[in-house]
């Protein structure tokens, strides 16, 4: 009980810290404007610490919760909603670390900070046994790949949302610059272009989002594959059309049109994009509606 109160005290500063590193990167975005850099600079360094911050004590709550719990930390919904946030956190660093990436901190943390005050109130389990139908060690497996795309597919969407606000406003840009380029962007800021010309080009969050994509949907292939197999030993038969089992296949579908699309038909910008969104949207009913609403042989939710 000490190491499962240990863990949600350290969840409640984890949100806390994402929370202040959201209101850092908005206001490097606000002095940036005002033309202050080097405010901007602090602002934006400071955020970034405060993420780091965050994510160690979002890693410490997860480790305590598997202590408390003894077993692996993501048996229900709220335990799974804490590491999705974890991954998309983790992603955010990751490419922080390879890309000028900074203008993306507000928009993934506002996500992952309601991500996980809903897991924190209207999710919350306390830690126990794992329900007997999940004690296998395909949990270590299958889970951990749902968890790592789905945390992925968080910050594509995030990345893809922007993009299409991005694309919208570049169109309607100053005649006489040409939009989506960088003297259209630094054209923008000089007007007081506000967010949109504060993030980067249109083209640029395109491609990063179907990175992102990219990374995460072979991951997500490889999640449905490993469920296969184990609803294989729990239940005898690979495939039954579970809700759980429809939903994610539906998801595959959705992001698998994307890459398809993107691949052979030449589809770019809003086209693939909307494909992205219908796909992010249906990750949130498999995850969402699936496990609160509709009862299958998936109901470990935990939520009473």
């Amino acid at each position: 009980m000490h190491l499962a109160h240990v863990s949600d005290v350290l969840l409640v500063w984890a949100v806390a810290g994402y929370a202040l590193a959201m209101l850092g990167y908005a206001a490097e975005f606000a002095f940036g404007r005002r033309n202050a850099g080097s405010r901007a600079v602090v602002a934006g360094r400071v955020a970034v610490a405060l993420t780091i911050a965050g994510w160690g004590a979002h890693v410490g709550s997860v480790v305590t919760r598997g202590f408390a719990a003894h077993r692996v930390p993501w048996g229900n919904m709220y335990e799974f909603s804490s590491m999705v946030a974890l991954v998309a956190v983790t992603v955010f660093l990751v490419l922080l670390t390879r890309q000028q990436v900074r203008f993306l901190g507000a928009f993934v943390m506002a996500p992952v900070v309601l991500y996980l005050g809903l897991a924190g109130t209207v999710l919350y389990a306390n830690a126990g046994p794992l329900v007997p139908a999940l004690n296998s060690y395909w949990i270590k497996i299958h889970v951990v790949a749902a968890i790592t795309a789905s945390g992925a597919f968080m910050v594509s969407g995030v990345v893809t949302t922007l993009y299409l606000l991005k694309d919208r406003w570049e169109r309607r840009t100053a005649v006489g610059v040409g939009p989506g380029t960088a003297a259209a962007v630094e054209f923008e800021r000089a007007r007081g272009g506000g967010l949109m010309g504060w993030l980067p080009a249109a083209e640029v969050l395109d491609r990063l989002a179907y990175r992102v994509v990219a990374f995460a949907f072979p991951v997500w292939t490889f999640a449905i594959m490993a469920g296969a197999i184990w609803a294989e030993q729990a239940w005898s038969r690979y495939w039954g059309w579970d809700p759980k089992e429809t939903w994610s296949f539906i998801t595959w579908l959705a992001y698998a049109a994307y890459l398809h699309a993107r691949a052979t038909a030449g589809w770019r910008g809003r086209r693939a994009s909307v494909l992205a969104l219908i796909g992010f949207a249906c990750l949130m009913v498999d995850y969402y509606v699936v496990n609160t609403v509709i009862t299958g042989l998936h109901s470990y939710a935990g939520v009473s």
